[in-house]
C-alpha cells in the first residue's frame, strides 16, 4: 500500500488539488510528526494559494494593481493557518517559494510577513542577494524586496509589531552587509527611520532620514519623514520642516500628508487661519480628482477653529516665511558666500566653483537657481554648509562680479608658443581660448590662482580672455 504522502504527491502533480486535499488533511491531523506527510500537505496548501495569486496576476497586467480582494485574502490566510501548524523547519524551499509567489503583495498578508521572518534562515539563495537588471534599470533584489515589504507590515499592521523591533533592525543591518543592492538601498534606511519613529526613538530615527533627506532635498516625503521627528519635542521645528516639504513638493499629492501634520502643529500654536489654509488646500486636491477625503482630514475640518472661507492663495507666501532656515537642520549654520565658475562639467550635468586657492568645490546644475545657465566666468552667490568631507554648496544663484581671493583682472601683451597655448605675462592662456591673430595683442584676461600639477605649486591661469583695442571699439 502507498504511503499517504506519495499518493498526495500524486495527485497534487496531477492537478488533482481538492482530492489531494482530501487525503492529506485527515492524514496530516492523525500524523502530525511525520514529515514526509506534513511537507506534501504543504505543497497541496502552497498549490491553492498559487491558484489564488495566478489570478490576482492576471488581474494585474490591467491595472498593475497587485492588491488583493477581501475574499482573496481571508482565503490565503486560511491556507496560511495550515502552513503555520505544519511548522516545517526552515532551510528548505517551502518558505523561499512562498516568498516567490507573494513578494508583489505580501504588505496585504501580515500572517505572512510575521512566518517568512520567523523563518528567515536559509529563505535566501545567492542570487537573491543581487538586484534584478533589465532595459529599465536596476530592480531591487528578493532580499531588499522583502526587508522593505517586511517594514511596510510592521508599520502598518498592528499584529506584525509582535516582531521585536531590534530584531528586525538586526535583519536589516544583515541586508545591507549581504544584498548587492546599489541604487536602492537608501530606501531601507528610510523605511527604517519610519519605523524608529513609530516606536518613539526619534533621535535615532534622524539619523537615518538626514543622510536620506540629504540626497533627496527635493523630494516633499523626504522633509515630512524628518518633520515627523520633531513632532512631539520641537514643534516649531516640524512647522519649518513641514513647511518647507510643502514648498519644494513637484507634486501636489506627496505634500497631502504634509499638509495634514501642519494643520495640526499650527492649529496647536493658535495659529487657526493659516491651518484651515492647509486643511483647505488638501481637502480640494481631493475633490479635484474625485477621490474619497480621508477619515483624518474629514476629523480637522470638524474642528472649532476650522474655517473654510480662508483664501488658500496666502499659503504659499507663509510657508516660504516659516521655512526659512530648513536646511539648517541636515547640516547645521550655512554662510553665504562669492564663487567663481572656472569650469563646466563634460556631462553638462554640474560645474566647479572657485571659493580661493585652498578651496573649489564640484556643484551640480541643478542646484544653481534662476533662469539664465552660469558659463565660465559666472560669479555665483552660494548657500554654504561646513561638513566632515568639506564646504558643501547647498544652492546658488547668478550674482555680479565680487572679490575673490586668488581671482584678478590683469592686462598685458599676449605671447603665443608655436604649440597653441599662451602667457599673458605670468598667466597661462590654454590653446582653446586663443584665437587667430591674438599672439602680441594687448588683451585682459579674468584669471585665478590654480594649482599646477606639474609644476607643484599653484600658478595663475586664465579663464576668459578679449583684445582690449576690440573691447574699447565697442
Amino acid at each position: 500500500m502507498d504511503m499517504p504522502f506519495r499518493t498526495i504527491n500524486e495527485l497534487r502533480k496531477a492537478g488533482k488539488l481538492d482530492e489531494a486535499w482530501n487525503v492529506g488533511c485527515p492524514a496530516v491531523q492523525e500524523n502530525p510528526h511525520d514529515p514526509y506527510l506534513k511537507r506534501a500537505f504543504f505543497w497541496v496548501c502552497y498549490g491553492y494559494i498559487k491558484q489564488v495569486q495566478n489570478t490576482i496576476s492576471q488581474r494585474a497586467k490591467d491595472n498593475g494593481n497587485f492588491e488583493p480582494r477581501v475574499e482573496e485574502i481571508d482565503r490565503i490566510n486560511f491556507l496560511l493557518g495550515w502552513i503555520e501548524w505544519l511548522a516545517i523547519p526552515p532551510g528548505g524551499y517551502e518558505y523561499r517559494s512562498l516568498l516567490l509567489i507573494c513578494q508583489k503583495n505580501l504588505e496585504s498578508f501580515p500572517r505572512l510577513a510575521i512566518l517568512l521572518f520567523n523563518c528567515r534562515q536559509g529563505l535566501f539563495e545567492p542570487d537573491d542577494k543581487s538586484p534584478y537588471q533589465s532595459e529599465r534599470g536596476e530592480s531591487p533584489s528578493l532580499m531588499l524586496t522583502f526587508s522593505r515589504k517586511l517594514a511596510g507590515c510592521w508599520l502598518n499592521h498592528e499584529a506584525v509589531r509582535q516582531i521585536n523591533l531590534m530584531d528586525m533592525r538586526l535583519f536589516f543591518d544583515q541586508v545591507r552587509k549581504e544584498a548587492r543592492d546599489t541604487q536602492h538601498i537608501i530606501w531601507l534606511d528610510y523605511d527604517e527611520a519610519k519605523c524608529l519613529i513609530k516606536a518613539g526613538q526619534f533621535e535615532e530615527a534622524r539619523s537615518f532620514i538626514i543622510p536620506v533627506l540629504k540626497k533627496k532635498q527635493t523630494e516633499a516625503w523626504a522633509w515630512g519623514a524628518l518633520a515627523a521627528t520633531y513632532f512631539h519635542d520641537n514643534p516649531n521645528q516640524a512647522i519649518t520642516l513641514y513647511s518647507h516639504g510643502v514648498k519644494v513638493s513637484h507634486d501636489e499629492k506627496f505634500a497631502l500628508k504634509l499638509l495634514v501634520g501642519l494643520a495640526r502643529l499650527l492649529a496647536q500654536e493658535g495659529t487657526h487661519a493659516q491651518a484651515s489654509m492647509c486643511v483647505l488646500r488638501a481637502v480640494n486636491f481631493y475633490q479635484a480628482n474625485g477621490w474619497r477625503i480621508k477619515q483624518d482630514l474629514v476629523n480637522l475640518q470638524q474642528q472649532p477653529w476650522f474655517n473654510h472661507s480662508v483664501n488658500v492663495a496666502q499659503l504659499p507666501q507663509y510657508l516660504a516665511q516659516r521655512a526659512e532656515g530648513a536646511v539648517s537642520a541636515l547640516y547645521g549654520p550655512t554662510e553665504k558666500a562669492c564663487g567663481l565658475v572656472v569650469n563646466l562639467h563634460k556631462s553638462g550635468k554640474g560645474l566647479h566653483l572657485y571659493f580661493s586657492e585652498h578651496n573649489s568645490v564640484s556643484v551640480p546644475l541643478r542646484l544653481v537657481k534662476g533662469r539664465d545657465k552660469p558659463k565660465v566666468g559666472d560669479y555665483l552667490l552660494a548657500t554654504i554648509a561646513h561638513g566632515e568631507e568639506g564646504d558643501i554648496v547647498l544652492e546658488a544663484i547668478i550674482t555680479s562680479a565680487q572679490n575673490i581671493s586668488g581671482v584678478e583682472i590683469t592686462q598685458d601683451t599676449l605671447k603665443v608658443a608655436p604649440k597653441g597655448f599662451g602667457f599673458v605675462n605670468d598667466t597661462f592662456v590654454p590653446p582653446h581660448m586663443i584665437s587667430d591673430g591674438m599672439d602680441g595683442q594687448m588683451v585682459e584676461v579674468l584669471r585665478f590662482r590654480d594649482f599646477d600639477k606639474k609644476k607643484g605649486k599653484p600658478s595663475w591661469r586664465a579663464l576668459t580672455i578679449s583684445a582690449v583695442e576690440e573691447r574699447d571699439a565697442l
